[in-house]
Order: structure tokens, then C-alpha cells, then sequence
């Protein structure tokens, strides 16, 4: 089946223009504006503008619905973080929005088969993501989401805007397309080491993370996972810069989770101390849109959270 939902069609602007709805048949989609045309792969619309110079979207025309398979060996080996706010976090949201909210989620990867029942089954959620792997109901850059101006009543995030080119960019369309009084949930690493690659730009303190989304009244922020979390990421990069090999970094890289991956939990101890945020491995942000202005850096410099009194003024 390859018709794009009719909860979907109803969202779509072009991402190339920025001004059409999208008609989408069993063909395609086109742009009433520009007509400029995007493929759909089982059902998803490949909303990538055909310029795209990083992610060329006929590399997504042979995809299902189930993703492209991975390396599961993986999943037996400890990972090497916690995770301290996803789950309050997230049902906090879920109680703030009505039971008919619009919510996206970008850079959804595999979140689809536990978020949907944490937020509810009323609610429309529109999974994205650039990742030909990731179970969504669109492709799309983030750079250039393809929704109108306030489309959303919530947007959730975790761990994409390292991933981008442009962050500044990305976080102005995330905060585009949520509606003034909206909701946000973001997460973002700090002290953390390359995770994806090639595709691993940038990293953010909780001030950093807080200016990138000043469209956002917070509504809480904090430590996703602490230093704790941190010295055993630094611990595996440690032991993995030794070896040569890619089967013997591999080795050295499970190793190292499995003796020392116990760390991580002493983050529980230090996840309401102040000082543990200056050498947080990823933050979190629980947000309000902002009818019109942006929240002025001499208020997030003020907010600033960690162990450190230092003022220049």
C-alpha cells in the first residue's frame, strides 16, 4: 500500500518552497506551489528536498515499513548510559496535553513502539526522521521539516541536534512548527564522545541547549545522565583508541561496558546536585513556547545550573 494517511496529507507543506500543501496520491506527493514531486516508499513520503546534498532521497525508495535490519549483538551488551528523565519527562507531557494534541517526533528512530501507549492512542503522533532504518511515517530533514507554522502542539527530541549540520537551523524549524503555548522535550548530549560517526557535529552544555531552543519558556531542566554516565563513556574511548582493528575495537569497546559499565548508576546519587551539570553527559529540556519574543541571554546566562560562580559582570 502506498497511500501517505490522511492525518498526514492534512500536515504536509513543501520542503523545498515552504508555501504549498502537498497532494499525494498512490503516486507521490507534489507541491500545489512549486510541484516539486516526492517519492513515497511504503506508504511514508520522502519529504527530502531533491537539492539535499547529504541525503539523496532515491536512497529510500527500496525501504519498508519495517526499516533496515540491524546488528543486533549488540543488544546483549550493557549500554553505557542511564536514563534519568525520559519517563517522568515524558508522562509530565503526556498529563499537559489534551487527549486530541498533535505531537511530533523528530529523529523518532525505534521510539514508535513505546511512546505511542506512553502518550496515548487519542492523541496524532507523526514520527520523522532522516535515518532509512528509523520506524516513522515520513522521511524528512530536519533542517527543512515539511509541516505549516504551528502544526504542532508538542514536539519531542532526543539526541538529533548533535546529528545536524546546522542546529541553530534545526531547532528554529522544531520551534516553527510548535504552536505558541506548545510544549517541548529535548534531550542533548554534553560530555559525551562520537556516537554516530560521520554524522556526529556538535555538542551543548544545559546553557548551550537552553539558548538553542530560547523560543522556550523551561518548564524544568536537568541531567538526562551525569558524570558518572560520562567517565564511563570516556573509560571505552579510553580502551577502544588502543586497537587497530575494527573486530578488536569492537572487543575492547564491550569489554569496557561490562567492567565498568556499573558506573553509570552512581548518577542516580548525583542527579539533584548542582554541581554534577558542568560535567552532565546529556541534558534535558521541558518547555513552553513563547507567544512572540525569545527568552533574552542575560536570563539563560542567570539560569545557568552548576558548580561554578564565576560572573563577568
Amino acid at each position: 500500500m502506498n497511500m501517505v494517511p490522511e492525518k498526514l496529507r492534512a500536515l504536509l507543506v513543501c520542503p523545498t518552497c515552504h508555501e504549498g500543501a502537498v497532494e499525494a496520491s498512490t503516486a507521490g506527493c507534489t507541491c500545489i506551489a512549486c510541484r516539486t514531486n516526492y517519492a513515497i516508499s511504503d506508504g511514508r513520503p520522502i519529504m527530502i528536498r531533491p537539492d539535499n546534498c547529504v541525503f539523496q532521497p532515491s536512497s529510500y525508495l527500496a525501504v519498508n515499513d519495517a526499516g533496515m535490519p540491524r546488528r543486533t549483538a549488540a543488544r546483549y551488551v550493557p549500554q553505557p548510559s542511564v536514563n534519568l528523565s525520559v519517563d517522568p519527562m515524558i508522562d509530565r507531557l503526556a498529563k499537559m496535553l489534551d487527549c486530541s494534541a498533535r505531537v511530533l517526533v523528530v529523529g523518532a528512530g525505534t521510539q514508535r513502539s513505546w511512546l505511542g501507549p506512553r502518550l496515548g492512542d487519542t492523541r496524532t503522533i507523526v514520527y520523522c526522521d532522516i535515518d532509512v532504518a528509523a520506524t516513522v511515517d515520513l522521511f524528512c530533514d530536519a533542517h527543512d521539516l515539511p509541516f505549516g507554522d504551528a502544526s504542532f502542539d508538542a514536539v519531542i527530541t532526543t539526541a538529533v541536534l548533535e546529528h545536524v549540520l546546522y542546529p541553530e537551523r534545526a531547532a528554529q524549524e522544531i520551534s516553527r512548527v510548535v504552536r505558541p503555548g506548545g510544549l517541548l522535550y529535548s534531550e542533548l548530549p554534553f560530555m559525551q564522545q562520537v556516537h554516530e560517526g560521520a554524522y556526529d557535529f556538535t555538542r551543548y552544555t544545559l546553557s548551550g541547549h537552553r539558548r538553542l531552543f530560547n523560543g522556550f519558556d523551561p518548564i524544568e531542566v536537568g541531567m538526562v545522565a551525569g558524570p558518572a554516565t560520562s567517565l564511563v563513556w570516556a573509560i571505552e574511548n579510553f580502551l577502544v583508541a588502543f586497537p587497530s582493528s575494527l573486530r578488536a575495537r569492537q572487543v575492547a569497546r564491550a569489554a569496557s561496558r561490562v567492567a565498568f559499565g556499573w558506573i553509570k548508576y552512581l548518577d542516580h546519587l548525583l542527579k539533584d546536585k548542582p554541581q554534577a551539570m558542568d560535567g552532565a553527559s546529556c541534558t534535558y529540556i521541558l518547555g513552553r513556547r513563547r507567544m512572540l519574543d525569545l527568552v533574552p541571554d542575560h536570563a539563560i546566562i542567570d539560569g545557568y545550573v552548576g558548580g561554578r560562580a564565576l560572573r563577568h559582570s
